[in-house]
């Protein structure tokens, strides 16, 4: 599994990092890059309360949650009922690449839990 987040951040330019998470709000695995970026497993799991917004609003299964800022972009994609995947990327990143990445390594992460 560590390999397949390593291999995620290497695929996709700007990556720094790449998380798998438990809608529990507990890490499963972490790869970080180069740098120091603080605790990502802490704004990963800010993801679960958009989760229950979504719910709560009757949205349906989310299966994306992208958040673009100035500095930086957080992709998220949701692997199934319990499990979600974040990347961290510079702000000059490469967001569509990013997206489709995390899309092709779903079944990879998927089947290494």
């Amino acid at each position: 599994m560590l390999d397949t987040l390593k291999s995620i951040v290497d695929k996709i330019p700007g990556a720094k990092a790449a998380v798998l998470m438990g809608l529990d709000g507990y890490a499963v695995e972490k790869y970080v890059g180069n740098g120091d970026l603080g605790d990502i497993e802490q704004v990963a799991t800010e993801f679960i309360e958009m989760v229950k917004v979504a719910r709560a609003l009757d949205l349906g299964a989310v299966t994306d949650i992208t958040i673009k800022a100035e500095r930086g972009t957080l992709l998220a994609r949701f692997l199934s009922e319990g499990y979600f995947a974040v990347v961290l990327m510079s702000d000059t990143g490469n967001f569509g690449k990013g997206r489709w990445v995390l899309r092709t390594a779903a079944n990879e992460l998927l089947a290494s839990l």
